[in-house]
C-alpha cells in the first residue's frame, strides 16, 4: 500500500521539521537579542507560523497515518481474532483494541480543541493512551522473543506508563483526595519514568541490531558502518556545543528538554549524550539499510516518530508521532513494498 509507505516517510520529516522549527527554535529564539523592527525578529515570527503550520501538517499526516492502517489491517484481515494459531489471534485481538482506544483518544482530542481545556476529555484521552501504549507492548511481545527486544519493550512501556499515571494522580486524583503529594509521588515517577527512557536509547542499540553486534562484537559493528557513526556523532556533537555555549543562560537546556520533548533534564548530562548517540546510530544504520527490508524501515520510522513523539506529550496531540511509532515497531508490515524479501530476521531486526 504505497499511499500508507509515503504517508508515514513524509510524518516522519514533517514531525522531526515541527520539532526543529516549532518546538526547538521557538525556544531559542525567546533568549536571541532582538529589536520590533530588526531582522531576527521578523526571523523569528516567520519561523513561528512556519513552526505552526508544521504541526498541524504533522498531525494531520498522523491522522491519515492511522486511518489508512486501520484500512490496511481491516483489509489483510490482522483484525481477524479467530481462525489461526494462537499467538496470531492474541496478536489480533491486542491490534484490535489497540485501534479502538486510538480511536476514540483521536476523537477526544478534537473534542478537546474545541472545549480548549475539559478534565473529563483530557483523561479519557490519558486513560485510553494507557490502553493503546499497552496493547501495542502485547502485539509486539508476542512478536519478538529475543530479551533484548522484550528489555526495549519493557523499558518503552514503564516510561509512558509512568508519565500518563503521574499525571492523572496530579490532576484527579490528588485534588480529590486534598492531597499535595507532587514531591513524594508526581516528580519522582516522572523522574524514574525519563531514566527508563534514557536507558532504552542504548537497549534500542543493542536488541535492534543484536545480529549484527553478536557476530561481528558492538565496537566493530558500528565502525562496519561509518556513515552512522558520523552522522550520530555530528548530531550529538551539535547537541554538547549548544548546551556549553548556552551554559550561560542555564535556563535554556532545561526549557528546550522540557518543552520539546517533555524531558526534566535533571539526570547527569552524559546519560542523556549516550543515550542520544545510540538512538541516532540506529536510526542511521536503520534507514540505511532501508532496501533490506520493512523490519528496518520500521525501526528507522518508528524511531524518528518516538523521539519526534518525546516523552511528556506537552504539545497538543504530540503523543499521534509515539502512538504511529510504536505501531511501526509492532507491525513492519505497514511499509511493505511488493518486492521485498524480508531479510530481518538474519539480521536482528
Amino acid at each position: 500500500m504505497g499511499t500508507l509507505r509515503w504517508t508515514l516517510i513524509a510524518l516522519s520529516v514533517a514531525a522531526i521539521a515541527e520539532l526543529l522549527v516549532w518546538r526547538t527554535f521557538s525556544r531559542v529564539g525567546v533568549f536571541i537579542p532582538k529589536g520590533k523592527a530588526s531582522v531576527m525578529q521578523t526571523v523569528y515570527d516567520i519561523s513561528l507560523q512556519i513552526g505552526i503550520i508544521l504541526l498541524n501538517f504533522a498531525v494531520i499526516l498522523a491522522v491519515i497515518a492511522l486511518v489508512l492502517a486501520i484500512y490496511r489491517f481491516r483489509l489483510g484481515g490482522e483484525l481477524v481474532t479467530q481462525g489461526r494459531n494462537a499467538v496470531t489471534n492474541k496478536r489480533a485481538f491486542y491490534l484490535s483494541i489497540t485501534l479502538i482506544a486510538t480511536v476514540v483518544a483521536m476523537i477526544a482530542s478534537f473534542v478537546l480543541l474545541a472545549l480548549v481545556q475539559n478534565m473529563v476529555v483530557t483523561t479519557t484521552i490519558r486513560l485510553t493512551l494507557l490502553v493503546a501504549f499497552s496493547t501495542l507492548a502485547a502485539d509486539m511481545w508476542l512478536r519478538h522473543s529475543d530479551w533484548r527486544v522484550r528489555l526495549f519493550i519493557g523499558l518503552m512501556l514503564t516510561g509512558y506508563w509512568l508519565q500518563l499515571v503521574a499525571k492523572l494522580l496530579h490532576d484527579v486524583v490528588f485534588p480529590t483526595l486534598g492531597v499535595e503529594w507532587q514531591e513524594t509521588v508526581y516528580q519522582p515517577m516522572l523522574l524514574i519514568g525519563e531514566l527508563a527512557v534514557l536507558i532504552n536509547g542504548f537497549v534500542a542499540y543493542l536488541a535492534f541490531t543484536r545480529q549484527t553486534s553478536q557476530e561481528r562484537g558492538p565496537i566493530r559493528d558500528i565502525l562496519k558502518h561509518p556513515k552512522s557513526l558520523i552522522g550520530a556523532l555530528v548530531i550529538v556533537g551539535i547537541f554538547l556545543g549548544l548546551t556549553f555555549i548556552t551554559v550561560a543562560e542555564s535556563s535554556i537546556v532545561p526549557i528546550l528538554g522540557l518543552y520539546a520533548l517533555g524531558y526534566q533534564m535533571v539526570w547527569p548530562l552524559p546519560l542523556y549524550v549516550i543515550s542520544l548517540f545510540f538512538l541516532l546510530y540506529l536510526i542511521f544504520y536503520s534507514l540505511g539499510e532501508w532496501r533490506r527490508g520493512p523490519s528496518y524501515r520500521a525501526v528507522g520510522l518508528g524511531l524518528i516518530l518516538l523521539f519526534a513523539g518525546g516523552y511528556t506529550f506537552h504539545i497538543s496531540d504530540q503523543y499521534l508521532f509515539a502512538l504511529v511509532g510504536v505501531l511501526l515497531l509492532a507491525r513492519p508490515e505497514l511499509l511493505n513494498n511488493p518486492e521485498d524479501r524480508d531479510i530481518a530476521v538474519g539480521s536482528g531486526l
